[in-house]
């Protein structure tokens, strides 16, 4: 699909030691994804020369495009364009315009220019300064060898300027800018690699990428580039018709939708109101139905009945029952949910109980084992599951299956 393929290479041991996140990584790679070149490798490296040289040569030998970022700053140990001149064999020069946008934003700022601030207006020769109107540090275009190398300071704001005005109109005009069409599916109760071989004979899968959510569920990536946005979104159209055809109401949302909004669509289309009694999940689902604008118009209340005194205190759940059934099981979700919907009037109630972790499991009620419970007019039903992540996971895994399990019952499922 992409006729470039991309290297990024993030410069410096901060990012290394892991006391800086690579965010520029990941904000590249999307603005790059955004207009269809393939980024195939992340390489990271130390302000080192010779790891420099060997990731700068590795990138050489199997890219079309090499992105680096960081190492361009004042510092001793900003190393980058030095490295850079030394590999291609070429002499650093003085760029006026850029010296004389550091000149000007110093004395803005009534500092004094030094030379080791005017040393940043340097830029190896044979090159293309692109102008940094976000900094001192200017970045380096070469093209060479049917190679396209980017140098960019590692500030996430001179990168990500440099990038949306420079870098991405000289790739967009290279990479001959078919229309990119994308559609993003999300799949709730299919693991992963049940899901691909469900799907894996639709024709032209190669245009859908599988993304797990930590939550729990799967996100079908569709990106069709054609001549045309025409041709692409009739691509994109027939590819989504035959997923929606395998998968039915597994498919849950489109896009920027969430599950929470969707439950929260199909309860002012009906009309209806809910209210949520949570143990395991402490607020977690209340809390995901209320980050909606709008929610007051259905969501009512929430109880977060942590003790069983407060199950049978709040929610009129009997004593008897968590004695004889424990207060993690299917017979307790079912008595919160009712009890919860009645002291609410809502017509939905929506009632969770589980072990989440890291203690509290047996062999009969392990670890990550929940039961949900959802009540309305017509009845209650009830659903198992069980995770095997850490105690957050487990909240939030637990929180999409009572969801998907209220948006389902909406469904008439």
């Amino acid at each position: 699909m992409s006729t470039l393929r991309a290297e990024i290479i993030t410069i410096g041991h901060e990012v290394l030691s892991g006391h800086t996140l690579n965010t520029n990584a990941a904000e590249m790679a999307q603005m790059l994804d955004e207009i269809g070149v393939d980024v195939q490798w992340v390489t990271t490296c130390g302000d080192v020369e010779e790891h420099m040289t060997q990731a700068y040569t590795t990138a050489w030998n199997r890219a079309d495009v090499i992105i680096s970022t960081g190492g361009l700053g004042p510092t001793h140990d900003d190393i980058t364009r030095g490295v850079f001149c030394r590999m291609f064999d070429r002499e650093l020069v003085m760029h006026e315009e850029m010296l004389a946008n550091i000149t000007n934003l110093f004395g803005r700022r009534g500092r004094t220019l030094t030379d080791r601030n005017r040393d940043q207006a340097l830029v190896p020769e044979r090159t293309q300064a692109l102008v940094n109107r976000w900094g001192t540090a200017p970045g380096v275009y070469m093209n060479e060898d049917g190679r396209h190398f980017f140098l960019l300071p590692g500030v996430p704001r001179e990168m990500r300027g440099l990038m949306k005005h420079e870098i991405v109109p000289i790739l967009s005009e290279l990479n001959g800018m078919n229309a990119i069409v994308r559609r993003q599916l999300h799949v709730v109760g299919w693991p992963e690699s049940h899901l691909m071989d469900r799907i894996q004979d639709i024709p032209g899968l190669e245009a859908v990428a599988s993304l797990p959510d930590l939550r729990g569920e799967v996100n079908l990536r569709i990106t069709v580039a054609r001549p045309t946005h025409e041709e692409s979104n009739e691509e994109v159209a027939r590819l989504e018709s035959a997923l929606r055809e395998r998968l039915g109401t597994s498919i849950y949302g489109v896009d920027d939708e969430t599950l929470e909004s969707v439950v929260g669509t199909l309860l002012t289309d009906r009309g209806w109101t809910i209210a949520t009694a949570e143990s395991c999940t402490g607020g977690l689902v209340s809390s995901r139905i209320t980050d909606i604008p709008g929610s007051s118009g259905y969501f009512t209340m929430g109880v977060v009945a942590y003790s069983n005194e407060a199950k049978e205190r709040i929610l009129g759940v009997p004593a008897e029952l968590i004695r004889e059934h424990g207060a993690v099981s299917e017979e307790v979700a079912r008595a919160m949910a009712e009890g919860v919907r009645k002291v609410a009037g809502t017509d939905v109630g929506v009632a969770l109980t589980g072990i989440m972790g890291p203690d509290g499991g047996t062999d009969e009620k392990p670890v990550g084992l929940a039961w949900v419970a959802v009540a309305d007019a017509s009845g209650t039903v009830t659903g198992q599951i069980n995770t095997a992540w850490d105690r957050v996971a487990n909240k939030r895994r637990t929180s999409q299956h009572a969801l998907d399990m209220v948006r389902m019952r909406l469904l008439g499922e």
